[in-house]
C-alpha cells in the first residue's frame, strides 16, 4: 500500500493483481497499448476475443459459473460501446463485470476535434445502461477508482459498472496508492419478520416457492449451491412445488419430487400461481422476461426473500418481506415452519404439488417436442460423469422452449441464459468464459443459426485459447420464432430467411471440429467425442418444427 508514482496504466495493474484479479477480457488498441503492456507485466492473463461484444459475453459466463468479478479492457469509442450491450445483458442480470476503458483527454473540446474513436461523452453513454460508471481525473486516482469500484460490485446486489481513464492520463506518471475494496456482509435475517412470514406460510394448503438466480448465491459451478439444499428443505416441510428462473437451473435436482422445473415460458404459469394460496419469492425479480405470461397473478400471501429492498416492491405486492441473504433466511424460515406446520397440511400440498408437476410436465413435453431429442442427449450426457455440466444459451426456442424446461439439470449444474436483455449470440462466448474459469467442468452452448452469427467469430478465439467445449447450432433457417410471430399477425414472414453457411466447414476453417448430426444418438455420440477430444466442437443439426419446416424445406 506503500505509495508509488507510475503511469496510469502501471496503477491499474497494480491495483487490479491486488484485488484478485487473474484474467482480462479484451482487445489492444491505439488508446490502451500502455494498459496491455502493464496487464503483461503484472502476469495478468489476457484473453483475445474477436469482438468487444465477445469480451462481454466471456466475462459475463465466467462471472456466473464463479460469482466473481471479471473484467474487460476495450479501447475507446467504438470499442466501449461493441462492450455496452453485453454490458446490458450483465447489468438486466445482475452479473458482476467491470468495464475498463480509454476515454477522451482531459482538455478535450467539448464539441469534439475529430480525434480518432471521439465520443463527446462516453461516460453519458455507458451511464444509459450501468448506474456505476466512473471517469478519473489523475493517474493516481485510478488505484482509488478501482477499490471504490469493486466495493460497489461486491456489496449486495452484484451489476456490472466501468471505469473511464482520460487517454492522456494511461501514460503520465502520477503518485498513488493502492485503496483495497471493502465489501459489507449481506443482511441476517430479523427474527421478527421470519416469525410472521412463518405463521402465514404454515397455514397454507398450497403453498409455492418461487426461486431466482438470487438464491444461487455467490458459490461456483459444482459447489454448494447458495440456498439450493434450503431451498429444498423448505419445499419438503410445506409440501410446496418449486418454480425456478431460467437462470437458476441448478439450484435444486429438476428430478426432485418438489421440482416443478423452470417453467416460465409455459402458458399454464398464471394458472398455477394463481391457484397457489401462498407463494415464497427467493432472489427473484419476478420480471416478466423471466416468467412471460402476463399478467402472473400472486396470492393474497406473498413472502418475499431479497437483499434489493427497491426490488422487494417490483413484480409483486408482498406481505412479508424479508430483506436478507437468500441462504440465511431461508434455513431460517424452514426451522420455524418446521415447528408450526401439521403433517395433514403437508401431505395434502404434496397432492396439489403432485398434480400440477405432471400438468407442467405434460405441457412442457408438448411446447418442446421440436427439441426433445436434444434435452434427451443432454440430459445423458450430463449423467454420465460427476462433474457439472454447464450450458451457454442464446435467446432461441431450442434454448427457452427445449433445454429451459426438458434438461434435467442436476444441483452443480448452470443454465447460463441471456433472460434480461434477450441479446443474441451470447451461449458461445458465455460458453467459453465459463470454460475458462471453471476448467473442471464440461462446458455445452446452444444456439440457433440466426443467432449464432452474430458471435460466431469467438469459435477461432476458442480455438486460440485451447477451449476444450461444445457448440450445438440448431438450425431452422434463419429467425424461427420472429417468423411464427409474423405469421401468427397475419403477416408474411420477411426478413427472417437465412442463407446460412456451411456451419461444420466453416468450424473447421477456423481450426474447430466440425460435424453434422441427425438423431439423438448421434448426438450424443458426438457430444462424447467432443468432451474427449481437445480444443472445441460444432454439432451442427437440424430443426424439425414449424419454422423449420418452411424456412428449411420450404
Amino acid at each position: 500500500m506503500e505509495p508509488m508514482t507510475i503511469t496510469g496504466g502501471a496503477h491499474l495493474a497494480r491495483a487490479l493483481k491486488a484485488e484478485g484479479i487473474a484474467r482480462v477480457f479484451g482487445i489492444p488498441g491505439t488508446h490502451n497499448l500502455e494498459i496491455f503492456a502493464q496487464l503483461s507485466a503484472h502476469g495478468i492473463d489476457i484473453v483475445s476475443p474477436r469482438h468487444e461484444q465477445g469480451a462481454g459475453y466471456m466475462a459475463d459466463g465466467a462471472a456466473r459459473v464463479t460469482g466473481e468479478v471479471q473484467v474487460i479492457v476495450t479501447t475507446t469509442g467504438p470499442a466501449a460501446l461493441n462492450a455496452l450491450t453485453a454490458l446490458l445483458q450483465s447489468f438486466t442480470d445482475s452479473v458482476p463485470v467491470l468495464l475498463i476503458t480509454p476515454g477522451m483527454p482531459l482538455t478535450h473540446p467539448g464539441r469534439g476535434n475529430g480525434l480518432l474513436h471521439e465520443v463527446r461523452n462516453q461516460s453519458a453513454a455507458l451511464s444509459a445502461v450501468l448506474t456505476e460508471v466512473m471517469r478519473v481525473t489523475s493517474p493516481g486516482e485510478v488505484s482509488l477508482a478501482v477499490g471504490q469500484t469493486l466495493s460497489a460490485m461486491r456489496s449486495g446486489r452484484t451489476r456490472p459498472a466501468a471505469i473511464e481513464i482520460p487517454l492522456d492520463l494511461i501514460e503520465t506518471e502520477g503518485p498513488g496508492r493502492l485503496h483495497p475494496s471493502v465489501t459489507r456482509a449481506l443482511p441476517g435475517p430479523v427474527t421478527e419478520q421470519i416469525d410472521t412470514a412463518a405463521e402465514a406460510i404454515a397455514a397454507s394448503q398450497r403453498p409455492l416457492i418461487i426461486a431466482g438466480a438470487g438464491a444461487l448465491g455467490a458459490g461456483a459451478a459444482g459447489a454448494s449451491c447458495g440456498a439450493g439444499e434450503e431451498t429444498t428443505a423448505l419445499a419438503e416441510t410445506l409440501g410446496a412445488g418449486i418454480v425456478l428462473s431460467s437462470n437458476a437451473k441448478g439450484l435444486v435436482d429438476d428430478r426432485a419430487e418438489t421440482a416443478i422445473g423452470a417453467i416460465g415460458v409455459l402458458e399454464l404459469l398464471p394458472e398455477l400461481t394463481g391457484d397457489a394460496d401462498t407463494v415464497i419469492a427467493i432472489g427473484t425479480e419476478l420480471a416478466p422476461s423471466d416468467f412471460w405470461p402476463e399478467p402472473l397473478p400472486l396470492p393474497e400471501t406473498v413472502v418475499r426473500i431479497d437483499i434489493d429492498e427497491v426490488q422487494m416492491l417490483t413484480n409483486a405486492t408482498v406481505t412479508h418481506p424479508i430483506l436478507a441473504d437468500a441462504r440465511a433466511a431461508t434455513a431460517a424460515l424452514n426451522v420455524r415452519v418446521t415447528a408450526m406446520r401439521a403433517k395433514s397440511a403437508t401431505a395434502a400440498a404434496r397432492d396439489w404439488t403432485a398434480d400440477w408437476k405432471s400438468r407442467a410436465a405434460s405441457a412442457g413435453e408438448s411446447d418442446g417436442r421440436p427439441w426433445a431429442e436434444l434435452t434427451d442427449a443432454l440430459t445423458t450426457f450430463g449423467d454420465s460423469a460427476e462433474t457439472p455440466l454447464i450450458i451457454g444459451a442464446d435467446s432461441t426456442m431450442a434454448c427457452y422452449y427445449g433445454v429451459q424446461t426438458g434438461w434435467k439439470a442436476r444441483p452443480g449444474d448452470r443454465f447460463l441464459y441471456p433472460a434480461g436483455a434477450g441479446t443474441l449470440g451470447y451461449g458461445l462466448p458465455a460458453g467459453i468464459g465459463a470454460k475458462l474459469a471453471s476448467p473442471q467442468a464440461r462446458v455445452v452452448a446452444v444456439e440457433g443459426d440466426g443467432g449464432s452469427m452474430f458471435t460466431i467469430a469467438e469459435l477461432a478465439a476458442a480455438v486460440q485459447a485451447g477451449v476444450r467445449m461444445t457448440l450445438i447450432i440448431v438450425d431452422n433457417g434463419g429467425y424461427g420464432e420472429i417468423r411464427n410471430e409474423m405469421e401468427d399477425r397475419g403477416d408474411t414472414p420477411s426478413g427472417v430467411k437465412l442463407t446460412g453457411p456451411d456451419f461444420p466447414a466453416l468450424a473447421r476453417a477456423m481450426g474447430a471440429r466440425g460435424v453434422h448430426v441427425d438423431g439423438r444418438d448421434a448426438l450424443l455420440e458426438a457430444l462424447n467425442e467432443a468432451e474427449a477430444g481437445e480444443g472445441p466442437t460444432l454439432i451442427h443439426m437440424t430443426e424439425d418444427s414449424r419454422a423449420g419446416a418452411d424456412m428449411l424445406r420450404g
